[in-house]
């Protein structure tokens, strides 16, 4: 089974629109969940997860109840790089949670979780499947990148990110900030399930936006789709267990 998640309903249209054979779950008896096919694989889609936080929590109940491949974190991000423009995809090649700062207490990178290593690295076959999808379906630009993923998007937070960004990552990487996927990541890690997020730039840390730039994104959702749903069905269970 694979869980498409997206922050808002917007990001999980066109996954909604080729689900087949649809039925409706309530979990935690508040949040809906949209469950059936997509070609020939079983899927979950569930949408409004704004945060890691809440990722994380429903994520986990996902995972514990139904028998899951594959995650795969949708929607947009906002650019840190300046390569980075409106529309571009990026995918993750690995994911860092930047609300974490305990540098001053323990003994740990900015935007490490103790316990853990400070980088959730994507699984080179699931980058291989989705890149491999993009470069057949879309003449749009993507780019593997560094998820920065916080739940605090103060103006003071960004001017941070923006500041710091080579506390994170080297200076030739893609760097996108979103609001969900380290508690997607942290969550598939525990649970041992791969990951990915494949999401559109929607702006960068100025800020900036407009109808123009929401009309690109919406338009690239859907090449974006088309491309994520075209890897589905060549992931099975033994490629991602080898």
């Amino acid at each position: 089974m694979i869980v498409i998640v997206g922050e808002t309903h917007d990001d999980i249209l066109y996954f909604d629109s080729v689900l087949a054979n649809r039925r409706e779950e309530v979990i935690l008896e508040k949040y809906k969940i949209s469950i059936g096919t997509i070609f020939s694989q079983d899927a979950i889609i569930v949408s409004d997860l704004y945060t890691s936080t809440l990722s994380s929590s429903i994520l986990m109940h996902i995972l514990d109840n139904y028998f899951v491949d594959l995650v795969i974190s949708v929607g947009r991000c906002m650019s840190v790089s300046s390569k980075l423009k409106n529309g571009d995809i990026v995918v993750s090649k690995k994911v860092i949670d930047a609300n974490v700062d305990l540098t001053m207490f323990e003994n740990v990178a900015i935007g490490q979780i103790p316990g853990f290593d400070r980088e959730f690295a994507v699984q080179n076959d699931i980058l291989g499947y989705i890149c491999k999808g993009l470069d057949r379906r879309i003449k749009i630009n993507y780019y593997q990148g560094v998820f920065l993923s916080t739940n605090n998007f103060s103006n003071e937070m960004l001017n941070t990110l923006k500041e710091r960004k080579s506390a994170f990552s080297l200076d030739n990487e893609m760097i996108v900030v979103d609001q969900n996927t380290a508690g997607i990541a942290v969550t598939s890690t525990l649970r041992k399930v791969p990951f990915v997020a494949c999401k559109v730039v929607e702006n960068n840390l100025s800020r900036v936006n407009n109808l123009e730039s929401y009309s690109d994104v919406l338009s690239t959702y859907i090449d974006l789709g088309k491309a994520v749903i075209s890897t589905i069905n060549d992931i099975s269970r033994s490629d991602i267990l080898e």
